[in-house]
């Protein structure tokens, strides 16, 4: 039982949160670049520093596999994507050949050669105007932070109290790798001072399930060690010096979350339909195969977005059709024949680092968000949309699959994919259908849809890129986070006209972006006849719970 203080209470919110409350005691971490050691070298030395910087390398290497390891245990999703491109920065030459060339050019020692090369890759991301691929930079440090703890020994200093109390975090920031060791060593939460919205940091701890706030306001700072505090990460609030009152009523909250987490697993076996029996399948997001099985053991209905990135990521070279085909067969198999939506490669916007791989092309464009991403990548390099339009038709073999095109804006953008489809197809001697959609989340697409619809066989918008795109909000600036809303009217009315669109044309209409697994959105899409949701594995129970209590409304 944590006393009562006499302290006055003081309280504060945070730009994002994850899930969970703790009540317990303030520890704070300092944050920030250790000193390294710079030192000239002896021409004799060079060889000895070179294999250190390679051991060091090879450790943080590791490290990766180990975090992956344990991120794969808990069947969690974006953080995996995180470690897979810290990794792809690991090797990346821009950083460790040239930090090896400086070793050797300038005879300095490793650490010292690492940190110009981070320094100098960072510069150049400080020049960029794009505000969410400028905070890339951060990606670029951590990744090189990895490599400099083991050349320097240092590490995440920490160790638990030997009481038993729950103990809360708080730092300027988190890397990835910090929020991993500190969920292994027990931590109960933690709250970092800087981070937007899609921090890594907060995406990780919402992958593991760690109650944690990003983007703390300033009074965060008034904390002390040993302070009592109660983090609320359902509703991105803190409390330090909490009053007898308050945490009273938190336990109650706590108890009932609690209560609802249990109730919601009787919901794993039950279909998605409303209170009167209508059907509104839940379908889940993946991006990992590994995540089936958890998919399968929520009751989705089906897979309503596969994200095929990953396997690109995954790679240092490009992936040849036979293993992509592997994958993707997979995944069907193992739905059970349970139907599964592949999105074409959309490697554009926030995975800049991905165009090295295409050819020896590297994108050159000011923003790359706005620029040549999705379908309009594919259509440049068309040799990458046969590879997967290819492994795609053959994995649909083992059963119901559905290609969606990423980022159309066009009438001839879909034509052209359909047609190199068919093309495939032609090649392949396969006469069956494979329906082709459109993802609805640029602006000029909800213009056209009627006639995208035409050419399309199903409809599936994308809400994240749409908000963005339609209300011109960076849906990963905390500086214009308060524009990013999905209470814009404009937003209802650009998912009303897709929905009356493919409903005109008789073709399914779902939702794949984050509003899919917002319960206040739920009885819209009852209302408007949505065909599907679909989301990320852990909101299908809670909105399908949601779902059976709903009734669907009339509105004309």
């Amino acid at each position: 039982m944590i006393p009562d203080t006499v302290l006055e209470a003081i309280r504060g919110n945070a730009v994002a949160s994850s899930d969970g409350i703790v009540i317990g005691r303030v520890q704070k971490l300092t944050s920030g670049r250790h000193p390294i050691p710079e030192r000239h070298l002896e021409p004799i030395d060079i060889p000895f520093e070179l294999q250190r910087l390679n051991s060091a390398l090879d450790e943080a290497m590791k490290e990766l596999e180990e975090e992956r390891g344990h991120l794969l245990t808990m069947k969690t999703q974006e953080p995996m994507m995180i470690l897979q491109a810290h990794g792809m920065m690991l090797q990346d030459p821009e950083l460790i050949d040239r930090a090896r060339q400086l070793i050797e050019e300038k005879q300095i020692n490793a650490e010292w050669a690492l940190r110009q090369q981070l320094d100098i890759i960072e510069a150049v991301f400080d020049e960029i105007e794009d505000p969410y691929l400028r905070d890339k930079k951060s990606d670029v440090e951590q990744a090189g932070v990895r490599i400099l703890r083991h050349l320097t020994g240092q590490s995440l200093k920490f160790e638990l109290p030997g009481d038993s109390e729950p103990q809360v975090l708080i730092s300027k920031e988190f890397t990835p790798r910090d929020i991993i060791m500190l969920w292994r060593l027990g931590i109960s939460g933690i709250i970092a001072e800087q981070g937007g919205l899609n921090a890594h940091s907060i995406i990780v701890a919402r992958g593991i399930g760690m109650p944690a706030l990003v983007g703390s306001d300033e009074n965060i700072s008034q904390a002390n060690d040993g302070d009592t505090i109660i983090l609320d990460a359902e509703q991105g609030k803190w409390i330090i010096n909490p009053t007898d009152a308050d945490q009273n009523e938190y336990r109650k909250f706590m108890s009932a979350l609690e209560i609802i987490r249990d109730d919601l697993g009787v919901y794993a076996t039950k279909p998605s339909l409303s209170s009167e029996k209508e059907s509104l399948p839940i379908m889940a997001n993946l991006e990992f195969d590994e995540e089936l099985n958890q998919a399968l053991q929520v009751g989705a209905e089906g897979i309503g977005l596969f994200r095929t990135e990953f396997a690109f990521l995954q790679n240092k070279e490009m992936p040849n059709s036979s293993e992509l085909h592997r994958q993707y067969a997979h995944v069907v198999k193992g739905m059970g024949g349970k139907p599964v939506t592949f999105r074409l490669l959309d490697i554009g916007g926030d995975k800049p680092t991905l165009y090295r791989q295409l050819a020896g092309y590297k994108y050159k464009g000011e923003n790359p968000a706005m620029g040549l991403r999705g379908v309009r990548l594919l259509l440049h390099f068309p040799q990458m949309l046969k590879l997967q339009l290819t492994a795609l038709i053959k994995a649909a073999e083992e059963g119901p699959l559905n290609i969606l095109v990423p980022m159309i804006s066009t009438v001839e953008e879909m034509e052209l994919v359909n047609d190199t489809l068919q093309e495939c197809k032609k090649e392949l001697g396969v006469t069956s259908d494979i329906p082709l959609g459109t993802m609805i989340e640029v602006p000029a697409a909800v213009m056209i849809a009627k006639e995208l619809a035409e050419v399309s066989d199903f409809f599936s918008i994308g809400t994240n890129d749409l908000i963005q795109y339609t209300l011109a909000a960076d849906r990963g600036d905390e500086d214009v986070s308060k524009f990013y809303t999905s209470m814009h009217p404009a937003i209802r009315q650009f998912i009303q006209s897709s929905v009356d669109a493919g409903k005109a044309a008789n073709i399914p209409v779902s939702v794949c972006g984050e509003l899919a697994a917002d319960p206040e959105w739920t009885q819209t899409f009852l209302n408007m006849g949505m065909d599907s949701l679909s989301m990320s594995l852990h909101s299908i129970l809670n909105i399908r719970k949601h779902l059976s209590r709903l009734s669907r409304q009339t509105t004309h």
